[in-house]
């Protein structure tokens, strides 16, 4: 589970996981490529920056989207 994110810059996030284990992911492929108004919103960076750490999971507006922590623990998020 996710203790910690932290703003890079960008679309870039550290992440502290509770064994920790931290990584830098670049969000922007993600977001570009997803075909979702929803998640295409947060190419605006001023919504990006809004994130926090809900239930051990990246979480963005309210309850608008998460991503799974396994997800990024393994890289998959990895530009």
């Amino acid at each position: 589970m996710i203790k910690q994110a932290t703003y890079l810059a960008d679309y870039r996030i550290k992440v502290l996981f509770d064994d920790g284990t931290t990584r830098d992911i670049d969000l922007y492929g993600f977001l570009s490529k997803s075909r979702l108004p929803i998640i295409r919103q947060y190419l605006d960076l001023d919504k990006f920056r809004q994130f926090r750490v809900e239930d051990g999971a990246l979480a963005w507006g309210d309850n608008e989207f998460d991503l799974n922590p396994i997800n990024i623990y393994r890289g998959q998020y990895d530009a």
